[in-house]
């Protein structure tokens, strides 16, 4: 398959016939104009990312480059080595009207707070267009603002329930579908390997458990119009992870542990069931080929949609991800923004998907026989896409994770109904641009 096929599903149509012609006539007025012409050579993108491990984004920018006609070239600049110092560098940046930079690489969670700022490009009309198609409605949610589409959807995420399909066999229980279910299940097996992974650090991840479990029992953090609606359902959540960490099931760990930690006990045998997402099969398969117990691990894994807080009601997964933004101080707006559509066409999804383990936002990208070869697990995943739920659209953000990382821990601790009447207000403060 072409890397540039215009017949691939969900494909972002780039006309290269025309970029190249349009480079044709650059190139010929150019050379009439003489030196006076030296500065209207390709404009220079410089892209703010991670680089792949395997290298993908690398070589779309090459290939992207190249196919441009002329018209641009794709440089990457590292990103730092965790979210929170890319945001606050970005941030620096943005705030300093720094023009050096076209596009960003983007956490989803990004969005609403650059917007509000004024730091990103709208992507309006037929660029728009070109940027959603295909793509999973909660993708295209994470990259909005106020119904204003500020950046090009780019991967998404989703955790799921991977859980031991040997241990379950010998107690004879399915797969279990609900919170309460896998409590009680965990509790029929030896402590020694039927504990429940988790992340309940004091950092981002735990703001996605409680927002994934909050979501599946109804509620949100905070409304459109940035007010708190912390109710019944955020009370439910509270009391769900309590009763996780206070099974005799729970990691010994919970409260100081990430994806990782988690991944590795899951790994080592210590765990009947873990919530993560779906880096872990990859991370397994690799792992299996030193350990025996991984290998042993790894052949009985199993998964199965997020955990449903009432039965016969989806759970919904908080959506990870990333979003390529085009700066507002971009010395080329349209040239950068082509470049954001071609990074993303549905041959680049796939090519992420397989060799660096991002999920998709095309969603024929998880009907192709080679991604699902990468995972086996696409159409569980795709059906938890299609029940996910963003984290809180609001450019307050930062602070009101933070909030529910200090208010709800540590998970043993929790108080459920008046954690949650402090969070509200203090949630209420900070929405008013107070402090608590």
């Amino acid at each position: 398959m072409s890397q540039a096929s215009a017949n691939s599903p969900g494909s972002r149509v780039v006309r290269i016939a025309t970029a190249v012609a349009i480079g044709a006539l650059c190139a010929l007025w150019i050379a009439a104009c003489g030196s006076s012409g030296a500065a209207h050579g390709p404009a220079d993108i410089v892209y703010y990312s991670p680089v792949d491990s395997n290298g993908t984004n690398v070589k779309a920018a090459e290939t992207c480059s190249k196919q441009s006609g002329g018209s641009y070239t794709i440089s990457i600049t590292p990103e730092a080595n965790s979210s929170d110092a890319s945001r606050q560098l970005a941030v620096q940046r943005l705030a300093a009207h720094d023009s050096d930079y076209s596009l960003l690489n983007m956490d989803t969670i990004w969005t609403a707070e650059f917007a509000a700022a004024g730091w990103l490009k709208p992507i309006t009309g037929a660029s728009r267009q070109e940027a959603l198609q295909g793509v999973l409605p909660i993708a295209a949610q994470s990259a909005e603002y106020k119904g204003t589409l500020y950046a090009v959807p780019l991967n998404t995420n989703a955790q799921l329930l991977w859980y031991r399909k040997d241990l379950l066999s010998s107690i004879k229980r399915p797969v279990p579908t609900t919170w309460a279910q896998i409590i009680a299940d965990a509790k029929m097996l030896p402590s020694s390997n039927g504990l429940i992974e988790e992340q309940g650090q004091q950092y981002e991840g735990y703001t996605v458990w409680f927002n994934s479990v909050l979501a599946s029992a109804g509620g949100e953090v905070v409304n459109a119009q940035d007010k708190p609606v912390l109710g019944k359902p955020a009370v439910e959540a509270a009391t769900i992870i309590r009763d996780v960490a206070t099974s005799g099931r729970a990691d010994p760990s919970l409260s100081t542990n990430q994806e990782d930690q988690g991944r590795l006990a899951f790994e080592a045998g210590k765990a009947a069931f873990m919530l993560n997402w779906p880096y872990v099969y990859a991370a397994g398969r690799t792992d299996a080929k030193t350990s025996a117990t991984t290998k042993h691990v790894w052949q009985n894994m199993g998964w199965a949609p997020y955990p449903s807080v009432y039965p016969g009601v989806p759970g919904k997964s908080s959506v990870g991800g990333a979003n390529i933004g085009v700066s507002a101080y971009s010395k080329y707006p349209k040239q950068a923004l082509a470049a954001a559509l071609c990074m993303t066409r549905y041959y680049w999804e796939n090519q992420e998907a397989i060799n660096e383990g991002l999920p998709p936002v095309t969603i024929a990208s998880y009907h192709n026989p080679a991604v699902i070869k990468s995972y086996p697990f696409a159409a569980v995943l795709l059906k938890q896409l299609e029940n996910a739920t963003n984290r809180p659209e609001t450019p307050y953000y930062s602070d009101v994770t933070l909030a529910i990382q200090q208010t709800l821990h540590p998970p043993a601790s929790i108080k459920p109904v008046s954690d949650i009447n402090s969070l509200r207000s203090c949630l209420t403060t900070l929405l008013k641009g107070g402090l608590c």
